[in-house]
């Protein structure tokens, strides 16, 4: 059974990625202060923008039959942000370990340059139709891996 990533972990840190965010009404509960659920949608939309600058839609990825949900998540909580922040979240693959992708996903606040939010996702790829672990990715998935961790 091949091991996609075992030998694909990245040479030290890969390069971030960096997504802005202007903070909506919508992002935020009734005091103005992001609502927590807004910063996975960020990082989301920041991991599937990351891929997307290398080549790859992630509309093409489902298309192949793959999907990549998440099967753990770890967010600290350092400044809160509100309505009206820019800020910056900075994603990378930190470690690929046999068909497992962990991502450091930070968010900072553009004024302070400090980090607001560490986060941290592993995702994993499976078959969409019958959720099965795919042992052996995509190609196209694993060339956007590979320019990723470059």
């Amino acid at each position: 059974m091949p091991q996609f990533f075992m030998n694909a972990s990245p040479q030290g840190s890969s390069p971030w990625f960096e997504y802005p965010v202007w903070v909506q009404p919508c992002h935020t509960d009734y005091a103005g202060v992001v609502w927590h659920g807004s910063y996975l949608e960020w990082m989301e939309a920041a991991r599937i923008a990351a891929f997307r600058s290398v080549g790859l839609e992630y509309s093409a990825l489902v298309q192949l039959g793959c999907d990549l949900p998440v099967i753990d998540l770890s967010l600290r909580y350092q400044k809160a942000i509100r309505m009206g922040n820019e800020v910056i979240v900075k994603t990378r693959i930190s470690k690929l370990d046999k068909v497992r992708l962990f991502w450091d996903q930070d968010i900072f606040c553009i004024n302070t340059e400090k980090p607001c939010v560490l986060g941290r996702v592993t995702l994993v790829p499976v078959n969409s139709e019958n959720g099965r672990i795919l042992r052996t990715p995509p190609q196209a998935l694993q060339d956007a891996i590979h320019q990723l961790i470059s």
